[in-house]
């Protein structure tokens, strides 16, 4: 049953963009959601503005790319290699995968808005040596790519206090803000501008939601900080000149749990923030699609 909600319902007649779904992905529950299309054309007609799907592989990669082929109007991606493809892509084909994905972005500039979602994952990698890899390569990707001049989408996840690494129990991993730290000192070690970087799906710890603006960083809002507080209060004190709105659908949805979620619902990351900011949904509405125009340098189409 959806949760008892206690937050105005999405105002009607809202412009909004999502930054951040995952469309056209397989859909883990076929269905129980709309088709790719529809989707799609029910986003526009509800106010979205523009819609940017983000790719993690290069399967995923290869889907957005046909699926533009038919739906390319307002429509854009972020060609990321995520943190639970360094863990989970098999050996046996992660060195040609990790090349093609490589030459991609290095000779397809023009085709994406951003390099993302990159990241950090200690719930998806548990050892020390999986997590050691995640660093690896995210310090070879900003390696390679930092002189592209393009954003980049950052995936952060932190290890929960049951995931920490009990063979390793002093290593910094294991910190409530491992993840955030250590994100932090590789932008650090590799000249990696704030005004470039956005953290997706933003999670805290709360402190961060007040410390990363100040430092020049976008926080994307999902859809679940509508039901859910533990999204919703991260982001409470941070400026609205420093937030975008994302699904980061299938999953988190508004309301429930599990891949039921669809890019139109981004409305509800809109009520959120107004919620919690205590200002007009419109005001939110505004902001965050300028907010999101300027920092992917988007071109929208009348």
């Amino acid at each position: 049953m959806p949760k008892k909600i206690n937050i105005p319902e999405p105002e009607e007649n809202l412009k909004f963009i999502d930054v951040h779904c995952h469309l056209p992905f397989h859909r883990p529950k076929r269905d129980q959601l709309p088709s790719d299309k529809v989707q799609y054309l029910n986003y526009f007609k509800l106010g979205g503005q523009y819609l940017i799907t983000s790719t993690i592989d290069m399967q995923t990669l290869n889907f957005t790319l046909d699926f533009m082929k038919k739906f390319g109007r307002n429509f854009g991606f972020t060609c990321g290699w995520a943190p639970q493809t360094v863990t989970y892509t098999p050996k046996e084909k992660y060195d040609l995968e990790w090349k093609n994905w490589l030459a991609f972005i290095q000779n397809n500039q023009d085709k994406y808005l951003a390099i993302g979602e990159i990241g950090l994952d200690f719930h998806h990698a548990k050892t020390l040596k999986k997590r050691t890899k995640q660093v690896e390569v995210l310090k070879q990707i900003f390696e390679l790519t930092k002189d592209l001049e393009k954003p980049y989408i950052l995936h952060v996840r932190n290890a929960a206090e049951h995931e920490f690494d009990r063979q390793n129990p002093k290593h910094r991993f294991n910190k409530k803000d491992g993840v955030n730290k250590e994100i932090l000192n590789i932008l650090k070690e590799f000249k990696i501008e704030p005004q470039r970087v956005m953290w997706h799906c933003f999670s805290g710890p709360e402190e961060y939601g007040r410390t990363l603006p100040n430092q020049g960083f976008t926080l994307s809002v999902p859809s679940s900080a509508y039901g859910f507080n533990r999204w919703r209060r991260v982001t409470k004190f941070s400026p609205l000149e420093s937030l975008v709105t994302e699904t980061d659908s299938y999953y988190q949805h508004p309301f429930k749990r599990g891949p039921l979620n669809v890019p139109s619902n981004v409305r509800y990351s809109i009520a959120a923030i107004a919620f919690s900011h205590n200002i007009p949904q419109k005001t939110v509405s505004e902001k965050t699609v300028e907010n999101a125009i300027k920092f992917f340098k988007l071109e929208i189409k009348g």
